[in-house]
């Protein structure tokens, strides 16, 4: 029995209303997150071992670095007063494990950090300053750690406690800038893991409502142009806008949060959405400016609008999905929610969009789709010019495509840990000045396991980790040195009472003294940080520069070299690890994750395509125009010097599956009217009169939306967002005039 359309379109209308309600009743839970190490990768057990190590010592990232100026230089009476105030004011704070300042640097400390036996700072006699300035200034392990050359601020390591929840790490945060402002030193630079974290969320939250703002307004103005009509705004907006509002819903329902890949989530949905709204919209009006009957129009979209919709859904679906190659959670979730959106999307343009049209159809928008407009006009010159300069189209692609290639083989893949951020943020600011006057704020780990029945304690195995300590400093220019032959450093220089320069590495003879001070003292908690109590797994520790991945794996690979030469490997072994490391391992994951998803993207839209057309060259005319403009945003990374990273490696995936839309709406309109027997170079006329336009305004919605990403302070989103925008200018190029000749030269040369 056939339900009467009154009563479908009433009971879909109810629906959606009592979903949207739940769904609004769900979002209030929604809640932003970022937890950076949900972005370490699972893959060649490198999680495994970072995690194993940080359970033998420490975690190498749970530490705040104050960097406190005074120009008028530190060794000033009045301001280490206020340091020294302050460091013991912030032993006091809750969830501060240790605090290591030039003031409270008193005896040996086995952390490796204090590397001094006498006071290191005379705050009380003023007479001792220019000593204490000689005493430090030639302790070189002093300088980039607590003090910088210049001799214009003071540093103070703050160690927190481990696995912080996001309101302890927030209210440790406040009290130690609530504990610093009360000095009012000349400036204070405040970076560590709770800062950055707490920047990143708040941006995160500022920049969801931007990107869902600005698109919201220039969409608005794109279908404000093209129906003329309030009706032509809210009703698309509606659509796309309940489809964003249900897969909040749906997050919510699965306790999922917003991090920095689903915030870009609404935008992905908005834009992908409003192509189908488009699509339907179009042929509808065009359908009642001709005057066909209102019964029969729905069905004539299904066939002509509705199936070829439905590919682009599968095509972008494809995108998305491909992100399930990474192994990386964020951005699986990223690409199942995003898909799940265009779906709804997808599903609420033929429900709930043919349900508002049947209750009310405006009749301003019928003249819009007038055919004679300057449109078609433009539509019609363009086509011709095509037709008459075929070659010159092949060969300026051909150009492009070569240029292209050689720009491909200029990419580099490189992570710079806050190069995500703009640098008018604040944090950023304060990393720079720990890069250019200290030693840098990037942690550097290496995890040590001794074998062979032999111990961290062995004069032999102390003296390669001391070799591996001075390739350290040397090549990687480490301070904040923390590592076992350090320690041994430290003691021997203690034993020899020296007050200044750097602890020499003690000969065979003198170490057996060393050997059992640190063998007698071994369950201290501070040798612990640096060796197990059994003395077979050891820690070197460091800070140095943000040099990016690029610089810091050719590093690496001069250390397993040197490692390879100089240690004995059958008594040692030393693998990288850490925050940093895994997070540099991540971006190069990210990049071959991204090119199987990409290879998954062709090789199932190519399939798709043969099913469709039963033709290998139907293949190549669709994948050509769609994979071209991906090789020429290559070329413009490669000549431009954009990096490959984690961000920048989506594009090519998602960008495919959006940008075969247009291609998808013409081809299919293109089999439709010959289907209808018209001649080829009629039905070429009709198809660019019949997609033209909706193809350009989607083209502009879709841009509509990615430019809004280029307003975050993320670099990287804002990179997403740009490449992105490129692509579609590139791919709607191609489709205007690179796909009809490549239609052209296939069908032309088939036999009627």
């Amino acid at each position: 029995m056939k339900i009467p359309q009154k009563i479908l379109h009433s009971s879909i209308l109810i629906f959606v209303i009592a979903f949207s309600v739940f769904c609004g009743f769900k979002i209030k839970d929604l809640k932003f997150n970022y937890d950076f190490e949900a972005f370490f990768p699972n893959e060649d057990n490198e999680l495994g071992v970072y995690e194993t190590h940080r359970t033998r010592f420490e975690w190498d990232n749970e530490f705040v670095l104050l960097g406190i100026e005074n120009k008028a230089g530190i060794f000033r009476k009045d301001f280490l007063e206020k340091i020294e105030s302050l460091s013991n004011e912030l032993k006091n704070i809750p969830h501060t494990d240790r605090i290591i300042s030039p003031t409270n640097i008193k005896n040996i400390s086995l952390s490796g950090l204090a590397p001094v036996q006498k006071r290191l700072l005379h705050i009380d006699d003023e007479t001792l300053y220019k000593e204490d300035s000689i005493n430090i200034y030639n302790t070189p392990e002093l300088i980039g750690s607590f003090f910088p050359k210049d001799a214009k601020s003071i540093s103070i390591f703050i160690k927190t406690k481990e696995g912080l929840s996001k309101n302890k790490s927030d209210s440790l945060a406040r009290n130690i800038e609530k504990a610093f402002k009360k000095y009012n030193f000349d400036e204070v630079h405040f970076v560590g893991r709770i800062v950055a974290q707490d920047v990143y969320l708040k941006n995160l939250e500022k920049e969801f409502v931007y990107f869902l703002g600005i698109s919201f307004v220039l969409v608005m103005l794109f279908l404000w142009l093209s129906f003329r009509s309030a009706y032509g705004v809210i009703v698309p907006m509606t659509i796309v806008m309940i489809s964003i509002f249900w897969t909040l819903g749906i997050m919510a329902m699965m306790h999922q949060s917003l991090d920095i890949m689903t915030c870009m989530l609404p935008t992905m949905i908005f834009i992908a959405g409003m192509s189908d709204v488009v699509h339907f919209f179009s042929k509808y009006f065009e359908e009642v400016a001709r005057g066909t009957e209102k019964q029969k129009i729905y069905p004539l979209i299904l066939k002509e609008v509705g199936f070829p919709t439905f590919l682009t859904l599968i095509t972008t679906a494809v995108g998305f999905l491909s992100l399930l190659f990474s192994s990386i959670k964020p951005i699986k979730d990223f690409g199942i929610y995003t898909t799940v959106g265009i779906v709804i999307a997808f599903a609420l343009t033929y429900t709930l969009l043919p349900a508002l049209l049947y209750f009310f159809t405006p009749k301003k928008l019928v003249a819009v789709h007038d055919h004679n407009n300057r449109t078609h006009n433009v539509m019609r010159k363009i086509l011709f010019w095509i037709f008459r300069h075929q070659k010159t189209i092949i060969i300026t692609t051909c150009v492009v495509v070569t240029l292209s290639i050689i720009g491909v083989y200029k990419i580099r893949v490189n992570n710079i840990l806050l190069e995500d951020l703009s640098d008018s943020v604040r944090i950023k600011q304060d990393f720079m000045f720990f890069d250019k006057h200290y030693s840098g704020v990037r942690p550097l780990e290496l995890a040590v396991e001794i074998k062979n029945n032999k111990t961290a304690w062995d004069y032999e195995i102390m003296r390669q980790l001391n070799e591996v300590d001075e390739f350290l400093k040397k090549e990687y220019h480490a301070g904040f040195m923390y590592s076992p032959a350090m320690l041994a450093k430290n003691i021997n220089k203690a034993l020899n009472d020296e007050t200044s320069g750097e602890g020499k590495f003690p000969n065979e003879e003198d170490y057996e003294a060393i050997k059992k001070q640190l063998i007698g003292n071994k369950k201290n908690k501070d040798i612990k940080r640096i060796i197990t109590p059994d003395g077979k797994f050891a820690r070197i520790n460091g800070k140095i520069s943000d040099i990016g991945s690029l610089k810091v794996n050719e590093l690496n690979t001069h250390l397993k070299d040197f490692i390879h030469s100089h240690l004995n490997s059958k008594d040692i072994e030393i693998k990288i690890t850490g925050a940093a490391h895994l997070i540099d391992r991540n971006n190069e994951y990210m990049v071959t994750n991204m090119t199987q998803g990409f290879l998954f993207s062709i090789i199932v839209i190519a399939l798709l395509t043969y099913f469709l057309h039963r033709s290998w060259r139907m293949v190549l005319v669709f994948i050509l125009p769609n994979f071209i403009p991906l090789l020429i945003i290559a070329g413009i990374m490669g000549f431009s010097g954009i990096e490959l990273k984690a961000a920048t490696s989506l594009v090519f995936s998602i960008a495919f599956g959006v940008a075969t839309d247009d291609t998808i709406h013409f081809i299919s309109r293109l089999k439709i009217e010959l289907g209808y027997g018209k001649s080829l170079v009629y039905a070429f006329k009709r198809t660019y009169f019949e997609t033209g336009k909706p193809i350009l305004l989607t083209t502009f919605i879709l841009m509509g939306g990615f430019v809004s990403l280029m307003v975050s302070d993320f670099q990287s989103t804002f990179y997403f967002g740009f490449l992105i925008c490129i692509t579609i200018i590139i791919a709607v190029i191609a489709d205007i005039f690179l796909l009809p000749v490549l239609l052209f030269w296939i069908l032309g040369n088939k036999k009627k």
